[in-house]
């Protein structure tokens, strides 16, 4: 620095000098900053994709596990009418074996009924 008489001088050139740094440093924060906006920008982007990839495979799974049930409960629902099927052939058969036993047990059952419905509920 020079040296002058009143010293306005040295301090003329420090304050250019220390407004050429906050003037650096202001350029370096905006690098940062856009550096920063950057980064954050490719973070969220893969942040969506690996988002929209684990819905899809949520969503194979969920299907997958939908079928499952789907196809178990299609089989419950055959065995069911098979069992019922054969329930009804077996009835059929005993009722031709017994015809009185079955016209018997008929009336006796049409009976109980009555009397259970037809009761007075007071």
């Amino acid at each position: 620095m020079k040296e002058t008489s009143n010293g306005k001088e040295n301090w003329a050139e420090a304050i250019d000098k220390a407004r050429d740094h906050f003037n650096e440093g202001w350029k370096e924060l905006a690098r940062a900053a856009e550096l920063a906006k950057e980064k954050g920008e490719d973070a969220w982007e893969n942040a969506q994709a690996r988002g929209r990839e684990v819905w899809q495979h949520a969503k194979a799974a969920g299907m997958e596990k939908w079928g499952d049930a789907k196809q178990q409960g299609v089989e419950a629902l055959n065995e069911a009418r098979e069992r019922g099927e054969e329930a009804f052939k077996d009835a059929e058969r005993i009722v031709r074996k017994y015809p009185a036993k079955a016209v018997g047990l008929s009336v006796l059952v049409g009976v109980v009924l009555g009397a259970l419905l037809g009761r007075d509920r007071d």
